[in-house]
């Protein structure tokens, strides 16, 4: 499994059905993902956003693909 590169902030985590269970948090450095869902959009967004959901250590959680590509980069 991939690793980040730096700490993930602002990350969502998601329950399988995709809601919200609770304030966004932080991930941090060296932490292990699964890219569960690649690209996704949320219906609340009035940009052009892309989300993906990743998994780290049983939970799901709902994060921008920019910020996730940002925590991958060393």
């Amino acid at each position: 499994m991939p690793r980040l590169a730096r700490d993930l902030t602002g990350v969502e985590p998601v329950d399988r059905n995709g809601s919200i269970m609770g304030p966004p948090t932080r991930l941090v450095c060296g932490s292990e993902y699964q890219i569960t869902v690649p690209k996704l959009r949320r219906s609340e967004d009035s940009f052009e956003e892309y989300w993906c959901e990743i998994q780290v250590a049983g939970q799901l959680y709902r994060v921008a693909l920019r910020t996730l590509e940002r925590a991958k980069a060393a």
